[in-house]
């Protein structure tokens, strides 16, 4: 978040069409400093968030792929963000994921055609190696921010650019277009607004451009879509004392709509496309903790109100050096507005992992992998609740490859088999349930991955990966959690299967 001067803009509003539920979230900050993890993930953790914005910046790496092991974990860059995106997903916290300029060193003009190019070469990287657990990438960040200057930091024709070459690069070429697991949701880089200044006409602008000056029409052609699934957008209204929670829904109300109208005088009123806030917030050491707390609540019921908004992280987790926008301070002490986050629109279906026991095995014999999940959501997990063998990605993060011979379930296949909850699962309770895997005839390792479902509507909760191994002898054996975390957000992938000798696969797209 920075400042950026006013520009006067007015937009009249549209009538609403029918409203879908806000989810919320958190901003978690700068994670990775040089090379070094400062994720508070217990802290994070205890506010009840479902998601976390996290930046996927370079920090000392020289790309995406540098193998050089920095910092005192001694860690490639793959390896630092595996460790916080699995960390975050085996409690059950999905990640929303930035790729800004951050994400690139590059020796070429910045915003150039040359720089882009090297810009949507990292994205690749990133979206490849994360796409099997995060699902929302947004790119670039705040594009049209003066950042100290008289113009915008890229400008609408570059980002529009940005934008266009990305989604081409990830969801349709080199074969791309034929993968579900690179059909992720590209959310267009959050623009920036404040008070009385809605940002709406640089969006106008960088539809236009797309249109009349780039390849948008034939990305929509190629890909049924305009290069961004979703629109992204920072608000900072009502910042001062001298303002009230009813100014907060007054200006964000009228700031969505005016960006509501950009998008459908391009997408059409009937769009699936939502707007997805990435930052909102208040400065603690400016109207006080109540304040924020309140202020907090006022600007998720206006975005929930209004009915387009898909996600709404709050910024953010923890004070920074000259800002006090946090839930929690500088010294990692919680204000009011940790306990309001906790209250934000808790999830239906939501799960984390507790525990994961595996065996050792025989060739050829039947031994207990047990699991232990925590149901997180608001939603008891009924008998219309599973534990499923993984199908791998885009409904978990890998594959099952090892058989399931359950009593209480059913099993049509290393993919297609299911484990019932033994009793009724209420919100808070945890459940152990055990799946019997048989060990093929070959030694070896074989993995186990299994992932909740809630049968005919979606999978959900972190995948629950872990290693069976097969050899002579047999004894106990270990696992990890690890995986993707979906959610239940109408604006994202999801599968279900029904029945007992079928697969149907629901994909619902924006």
């Amino acid at each position: 978040m920075r400042m950026m001067r006013r520009l006067g803009v007015v937009v009249a509003l549209l009538c609403p069409t029918p409203a879908l539920a806000t989810e919320a979230g958190l901003d978690v900050g700068r994670i990775v400093d040089n090379a070094t993890l400062h994720h508070n993930n217990e802290s994070v953790d205890s506010t009840g968030t479902p998601w976390i914005r996290l930046n996927l910046r370079l920090d000392d790496w020289s790309a995406p792929d540098d193998d050089t092991k920095r910092g005192p974990d001694q860690l490639t860059w793959y390896e630092t963000y595996d460790r916080i995106v699995d960390d975050y997903l085996t409690r059950g916290i999905q990640v929303y994921a930035l790729i800004n300029d951050e994400a690139v060193y590059s020796t070429q003009p910045y915003g150039s055609d040359a720089w882009i190019a090297d810009y949507v070469q990292n994205a690749v990287k990133i979206v490849d190696h994360f796409k099997n657990r995060i699902r929302v990438y947004e790119i670039i960040n705040e594009p049209n921010d003066w950042a100290g200057g008289s113009t915008s930091r890229f400008s609408p024709r570059a980002y529009a650019k940005i934008l266009q070459d990305t989604y081409l690069a990830v969801k349709h070429d080199a074969g791309h277009i034929d993968d579900r697991c690179w059909q992720v949701q590209l959310v267009s880089g959050p623009l920036f607004s404040f008070d009385d200044n809605s940002s709406a006409e640089y969006l106008q602008q960088a539809y236009s451009i797309g249109k009349s000056q780039l390849a948008w029409d034939y990305t929509h052609a190629e890909t049924g879509s305009y290069p961004l699934d979703g629109i992204g957008y920072h608000m900072y209204v009502a910042q001062g004392l001298d303002s009230s929670s009813a100014d907060v829904r007054t200006q964000m109300l009228a700031s969505l709509g005016a960006m509501w109208n950009v998008v459908t005088s391009y997408e059409g009123t009937g769009t699936g496309k939502r707007i997805w806030v990435s930052e909102y917030g208040w400065e603690a050491g400016v109207v006080g903790d109540a304040v924020q707390a309140e202020r907090m609540q006022a600007g998720f019921s206006a975005m929930n109100e209004f009915g387009k908004v898909a996600l709404a992280l709050y910024f953010n987790f923890q004070d920074f050096p000259g800002a006090s926008y946090g839930v929690f301070d500088a010294a990692n002490q919680p204000r009011p507005s940790a306990t309001t986050m906790k209250s934000l629109a808790p999830p239906t279906r939501r799960a984390r992992i507790v525990g994961i026991n595996m065996p050792a095995l025989a060739p050829g014999a039947l031994g207990d992998a047990t699991i232990i999940l925590e149901n997180r959501g608001t939603t008891t997990w009924t008998d219309e609740f599973r534990l499923a063998s993984a199908p791998g990605c885009p409904e978990a993060a890998t594959a099952n490859a090892i058989a399931w011979e359950p009593t209480a379930g059913y099993s049509n296949g290393i993919l297609d088999a299911r484990v019932l909850m033994p009793h009724a699962v209420g919100p808070g309770e945890t459940i152990e349930i055990h799946v019997p895997v048989r060990a093929p005839a070959e030694p070896g390792e074989y993995a186990f991955a299994a992932r909740m479902v809630h049968e005919g509507v979606e999978w959900f909760g972190p995948t629950v990966s872990a290693v069976v191994t097969v050899a002579a002898g047999n004894g106990s054996g270990d696992g990890s959690g690890s995986g993707s975390d979906d959610g239940d957000h109408t604006a994202s992938g999801g599968g279900c299967s029904t029945g007992h000798g079928s697969s149907v696969w629901l994909v619902v797209a924006l």
